[in-house]
C-alpha cells in the first residue's frame, strides 16, 4: 500500500495533491474539499468534513435542529476515475439530527445496511460536528480500483450533500415539491445546483464538492 502512516490494519491510500484537474468531465471543476482515504479490507473509506453544510451561525438551521423536528442530510457519493468518463460506483447517506426536548440531547442517526445507527450528544455542536462529518464512510470496493502508484491511474469523489431536500408528492403536480419545513424562509427553497445529468437538486443548502485525487500502490 501506500508510504503513509498506518493505524492497526489501516493503510492510508496515497494522496495525488498535484495532479492536473483539467479535461472533460463536469466534476473534476468542482471546488476541491480535501479528503483522507484508506483501504480496509476490499473497502476504500474515505473521512471528509463538510461544515458549510450546518454553519454555527446559521439561525434558521440552529432553530430547526433545536425545535425538535429532524433536519435531514443526504449525501451522494461517486466515485470517478480521473480523465475518463468511468464512473466507478457511487451510494447515498441519510442522516438525520434533533433535539430530544426531553432527554435533552441530540440524536443523530444515520443509515446503514443494517438499519439506523443512533448516537446521542450532550452539546449541539458535537453533533452538529457528527452529522456534517464522513467519517471513514465506504465509497466503493478496492476490487474496482486499478493499482498503478504515482503513475495512475488517480480517482476522486464527488459529493453532492443536500441539508432537507425537498421532494415531490406522490400524485402532485410536476414542479410541486414538499417537505417538513414548508412554509419557511423562501430563501430556503431557492438553493440549487446543477446535477450531472443537468437537473437542479433543491434544497435548504446544497454542498457540491470533489475531493482530492488519490491512487493506490501496486502490492
Amino acid at each position: 500500500m501506500s508510504g503513509g502512516p498506518r493505524l492497526g490494519r489501516r493503510a492510508w491510500i496515497s494522496g495525488a495533491l498535484t495532479v492536473p484537474l483539467w479535461g472533460f468531465a463536469r466534476p473534476e471543476t468542482l471546488l476541491q474539499r480535501q479528503a483522507e482515504f484508506a483501504e480496509i479490507g476490499n473497502s476504500i473509506q474515505m473521512t471528509i468534513e463538510l461544515p458549510a453544510l450546518i454553519r454555527l451561525g446559521d439561525e434558521a438551521a440552529i432553530k430547526s435542529i433545536d425545535s425538535g423536528f429532524d433536519t435531514t442530510l443526504e449525501y451522494t457519493l461517486k466515485v470517478w476515475e480521473h480523465g475518463t468518463r468511468r464512473l466507478v460506483g457511487s451510494r447515498t447517506l441519510v442522516v438525520k439530527l434533533r433535539r430530544d426536548p426531553w432527554k435533552k440531547h441530540y440524536l443523530l442517526r444515520t443509515k446503514g445496511s443494517s438499519g439506523w445507527i443512533k448516537r446521542s450528544f450532550a452539546k449541539r455542536t458535537q453533533a452538529i460536528e457528527a452529522a456534517v462529518t464522513l467519517d471513514g464512510i465506504k465509497v466503493c470496493s478496492a476490487s474496482k480500483l486499478d493499482r498503478g502508484g504515482e503513475a495512475g491511474p488517480f480517482y476522486f469523489v464527488e459529493i453532492l450533500a443536500l441539508r432537507n431536500p425537498l421532494r415531490k408528492r406522490r400524485g402532485d403536480k410536476r414542479g410541486t415539491e414538499t417537505h417538513r419545513g414548508q412554509g419557511r424562509d423562501a430563501e430556503w427553497f431557492r438553493r440549487l445546483v446543477e446535477t450531472l445529468a443537468g437537473e437542479r437538486a433543491r434544497a435548504e443548502k446544497v454542498v457540491h464538492v470533489r475531493t482530492n485525487p488519490f491512487f493506490l500502490l501496486p502490492r
